[in-house]
């Protein structure tokens, strides 16, 4: 799906404005640290040149100027002569459910078939996942956070991330990797306060994650408002159990089909209060 925008970089939200601290086991997950990439920066098998990470089974590309991140500057493309992929090995303990956050996102301008595949692989688990880049321009990619969970059955364990489409300029691009123990759900009364976590990335330029807590069961309403107070959607609605809970935004705004950038606020409002956190959303 296309994230449309029509405002040009706030320049004030990018200074006021950094990502959320997490209990984050990756290192380099935005890309940013590693050899320049210019436009871009193709990486056989084996090079470690971007800190963190081991590139995998074929060549892959290492994006800088070739069309825009969700965060930053840079990102990965899976295809550099064919269906490339990169690996990092995290510590981990054996049995314990982790989630692998992602955003996935497709080359600029991509050739058929549109729609992009690519793996993760972790502790001899794996899922599949898709982007459809039809509408992926290098000034608006459209990427999209995505979430994977695997169950640690070592002190150390390697995910990757591998494409599965075949051809050069013509797989998936991944960016913002995080890898999390899988948050425990909140038993009733088992917490004290209502909380609404901060969104991520902030600021964004398309989509974005956000987490909220329940202490208890209870009906639940998270929107998004403008400035003025006015709600432009809303991410969820209705009886949630008491726990965490994940939502993403896709950058559309309700009614209008698409949102300008700018300051916007996230309200939850549950059991008669309310939680409030500040988006920025930039070219």
């Amino acid at each position: 799906m296309r994230h449309a925008y029509v405002s040009p970089p706030l320049a004030l939200a990018l200074l006021l404005f950094a990502l959320p601290a997490r209990a984050d086991l990756i290192t380099n997950g935005s890309f940013e640290t590693g050899p320049s990439p210019d436009d871009s920066l193709t990486l056989a098998v084996g090079d470690p040149s971007i800190p963190g990470w081991t590139v995998t089974r074929n060549a892959i590309r290492y994006i800088g100027t070739a069309w825009m991140a969700p965060h930053g500057t840079r990102n990965i493309a899976l295809n550099g002569t064919t269906a490339g992929g990169i690996a990092q090995t995290v510590e981990t303990s054996p049995g314990v459910l982790y989630t692998v956050k992602f955003f996935i996102g497709s080359n600029a301008f991509p050739l058929k078939p549109y729609v992009k595949w690519l793996r993760v692989e972790a502790a001899g688990q794996s899922e599949d996942f898709s982007f459809d880049g039809i509408h992926a321009w290098e000034w608006d990619i459209g990427w999209l956070p995505t979430m994977f969970n695997f169950t640690a059955n070592s002190t150390s364990t390697t995910i990757e991330f591998r494409s599965l489409m075949e051809g050069d300029n013509n797989g998936p691009a991944i960016d913002l990797v995080r890898v999390e123990p899988f948050p425990v759900s909140v038993a009733p009364g088992g917490s004290a306060e209502l909380a609404l976590g901060a969104p991520w990335p902030n600021p964004s330029t398309g989509s974005f994650e956000v987490s909220f807590t329940l202490p208890a069961a209870a009906p639940i309403r998270l929107v998004l408002c403008d400035l003025q107070g006015r709600e432009v959607g809303v991410l969820a609605e209705g009886a949630f159990p008491a726990g965490r809970h994940f939502r993403i935004w896709n950058g559309r705004a309700s009614g209008t089909g698409s949102l300008r950038a700018g300051m916007y606020f996230l309200r939850l409002e549950a059991a008669g209060t309310s939680r409030v956190r500040r988006i920025a959303l930039t070219r």
